[in-house]
């Protein structure tokens, strides 16, 4: 099965749309934001990125005979004294194609990407605390644990816990 790697072009908005609906109804526990609250949202969050071809906010999709199979996103922080680190976030790789190594090749080409920006150090990645494969896959691919939010979800009368991780441009290593 051949699967291209690469940034979404403008023209690829909705088709970004689709899918981080899809990860969020799949998967209420392993994102902060609401499917219900999203799906009534004109933009998603990284749309307006998307369509304007940012080079400090992308994201980066994971395609199958055309159709966009998997999502990374990447947004540099704005402020100007922690400019130099950015967060990589919505990280999701539709069912059927898990366990193929597709999400992996999505986070190291979001890394890449990210790294390419001028005087970005540093990037952060979080997992919460139940999605143990992604926690996993984080740390194969060089990211460290650095905190942890306790209780930082709550769904119903459930918490979750938030754990923090970073990559560091000097450490990295593909």
């Amino acid at each position: 099965m051949e699967i291209l790697i690469r940034k979404l072009l403008p023209n690829e908005s909705t088709s970004y749309r689709e899918v981080r609906l899809q990860c969020l109804e799949n998967y209420p526990k392993h994102f902060t934001t609401n499917y219900n609250d999203e799906k009534t949202k004109e933009k998603l969050f990284f749309q307006p990125y998307i369509e304007q071809s940012d080079k400090n906010s992308f994201v980066i999709g994971a395609f199958h005979n055309n159709s966009l199979i998997g999502i990374s996103g990447f947004k540099r922080h704005e402020r100007k004294k922690i400019n130099h680190g950015g967060v990589i976030i919505q990280v999701y790789v539709k069912p059927e194609y898990q366990g193929r190594n597709i999400g992996s090749n999505i986070i190291a080409s979001t890394i890449d990407e990210a790294f390419k920006i001028n005087g970005l150090e540093q990037i952060e990645i979080g997992v919460i605390s139940i999605n143990k494969n992604a926690e996993k896959l984080y740390k194969k691919i060089g990211f460290e644990e650095f905190g942890l939010q306790k209780n930082f979800l709550k769904i119903d009368d459930l918490y979750y816990h938030h754990k923090m991780m970073m990559i560091y441009k000097k450490h990295y290593t593909k």
